[in-house]
């Protein structure tokens, strides 16, 4: 789970009811470019952690979803977030935006 952008993807897809398309995930991200979400994906995908759904249609529909072993790591991301409202200190600072979305509270 190393890198830049893989642990607040697992939380999104989590989030989204565990089914997520590409440009919805881009969106939820900010500002991270689609090389880089589209490498960490594949980085994902290849450690099964998350299932990528190809569609044949056109446009082309991609979707993806957690693995159990993806799913796995959920409560783990939680408790991380809990712990960061605990010791993350508001001093008139823009709140993070992955404890924005997080639902420990």
């Amino acid at each position: 789970l190393g890198g830049k952008h893989k642990m607040i993807i697992i939380y999104l897809i989590a989030q989204s009811g565990n089914n997520i398309r590409f440009n919805e995930l881009h969106r939820e991200m900010g500002g991270v470019s689609y090389k880089a979400l589209s490498m960490a994906l594949k980085e994902l995908a290849a450690a099964g952690t998350v299932e990528r759904r190809e569609y044949p249609q056109i446009p082309p529909r991609v979707e993806y979803s957690l693995t159990e072993k993806g799913a796995s790591v959920v409560p783990i991301l939680q408790s991380i977030c809990q712990w960061a409202g605990v010791f993350y200190k508001d001093e008139g600072d823009t709140p993070m935006i992955q404890c924005q979305k997080c639902d420990h509270r």
